[in-house]
């Protein structure tokens, strides 16, 4: 089975990414020992809170219309698209600009974090980069252009980890001397090594560089590509067709956009609970199990998601059914994760404290309770596409509310009912079993009824 599915394109494409995506993991993984170790949990913490900024304004930044990018039969309609997103995106930079312009002051008091004040101004250069690689990359899946879209991934997270690594070293003072710098790294990985601890300036603006670094390094890539293979399409680009195109797909703004703002609501609101009512520690205990369990997410999920995405609505274009490709990617993700998910499940406290050092020990024991909830979403998350192709955006929407409303008020339940952040991880991913369970049969059966 695994020799058939390496063999057709879509294994092909699949694996094209993967091996992108897994070198793209590489430097971090190798990394995040070191890193835990120069950054401290409450720099982790103000840095996810920064980062759920960015991915709230990036639903809004071209209006969700990127993912319609793939979608068409023609190119013209396709590049028009890809027009109206960079437009979007352009006048949404210029009113961050005027509103932080207006009341920086006002929203550094709104949202208690002075730590961030200074590094709010660079919001809007973030979200154009953030944005641009996004479109970019739709279109370039689009073109089957798996391999750009691999080594996009490279460059932006080498982008992002080198300057994380390099604001480290920066911010303990050695990177004017080689042999202190040496000196230190035989100390770090001591038992006497103190763990940093607080917020430092130099800290928290190497977090937020990194990002802005890793977008900019990405989004180059992939435009270095278009501008030589596609540039001529442009011609193709008018205000009438941008208009046409945004009619024809204005359920992404309308419906997907609010869909995808639930999300970052709830991640959101998640992150602010778990300030409000622990600290910025627990945050940071909370945004490292995210940022360990999302390797393997990243490395095979998110290619997978692409490559399906691409496939289904290629094969929808031409009115054929895709019913059996949804039951094959169910069926090769669930095979995939289940031996990675149960080593995290069974060791997960002991390999935190060994890889990144025994303070983040608690972060090890938060992935046992959610690891059935990303189990399941790594699984079921790529085939929800199907909504999108079949313009049944309203009920994943729907559905979508359910899924945020389980996490949200789990959260809310476990932090002030039992003051216990672990309760409400296990009523969680106890909920998240059933209601995935209840997704993937809907998805199935509209994907049936389709042709």
């Amino acid at each position: 089975m695994l020799n058939r599915f390496v063999k057709s394109e879509f294994g092909k494409n699949v694996v094209t990414l993967m091996t992108g995506t897994t070198i793209a993991q590489i430097l971090p993984v190798a990394l995040t020992p070191v890193l835990t170790r120069l950054f401290s949990p409450e720099e982790f913490g103000a840095f996810a809170f920064f980062a759920s900024i960015i991915s709230i304004l990036l639903v809004f930044s071209s209006g969700r219309y990127e993912q319609a990018i793939v979608l068409p039969k023609e190119d013209k309609d396709a590049i028009n698209i890809l027009g109206l997103c960079f437009s979007l995106l352009g006048i949404m930079t210029v009113l961050l600009y005027a509103i932080l312009f207006v009341f920086h002051n006002a929203f550094v008091e709104l949202i208690n974090a002075t730590a961030l004040a200074q590094w709010l101004w660079v919001i809007p250069l973030t979200l154009l980069f953030a944005g641009s690689y996004r479109i970019l990359t739709f279109w370039s899946n689009r073109k089957k252009r798996f391999k750009g879209t691999s080594n996009s991934m490279i460059a932006q997270t080498t982008g992002r980890i080198t300057t994380q690594f390099a604001g480290g070293i920066a911010k303990f003072g050695l990177l004017e001397s080689w042999k202190k710098l040496t000196a230190f790294f035989g100390e770090m990985f001591n038992k006497t090594y103190v763990l940093p601890q607080g917020i430092d300036p130099i800290g928290i603006g190497a977090l937020v560089l990194s990002l802005i670094v890793g977008f900019f390094a990405g989004t180059l890539t992939l435009l270095i590509r278009f501008i030589r293979d596609d540039r001529q399409l442009l011609q193709l680009v008018s205000l009438k067709d941008m208009k046409k195109q945004a009619k024809t797909h204005d359920k992404f703004p309308k419906i997907n956009a609010f869909h995808a703002l639930t999300d970052e609501f709830k991640n959101v609101g998640v992150n602010t609970t778990i300030l409000y009512v622990f600290s910025e520690s627990i945050l940071g205990f909370y945004s490292m199990t995210f940022r360990v369990l999302r390797a393997p997410l990243t490395v095979i999920g998110n290619s997978f998601a692409q490559v399906f995405y691409q496939r289904a609505a290629e094969l929808h274009a031409n009115q054929q059914s895709f019913l059996y490709l949804v039951n094959k990617t169910v069926k090769r993700l669930f095979l995939i994760a289940l031996p990675i998910f149960t080593v995290i499940l069974i060791f997960g406290p002991d390999l935190f404290a060994f890889v990144l050092g025994d303070k983040w020990r608690t972060a090890g024991e938060f992935t046992q309770y959610l690891t059935p909830w990303l189990f399941l979403n790594f699984v079921i998350s790529p085939i929800q596409q199907v909504a999108i192709i079949l313009n049944r955006q309203g009920s994943l929407f729907l559905l979508a509310l359910v899924g945020n409303a389980i996490i949200f008020f789990s959260i809310l339940i476990g932090s002030f009912v039992f003051n216990d952040i672990k309760t409400g991880f296990l009523i969680l991913s106890i909920l998240q079993i059933f209601y995935y369970l209840y997704v993937y049969l809907w998805i199935r059966r509209i994907a049936q009824k389709a042709h």
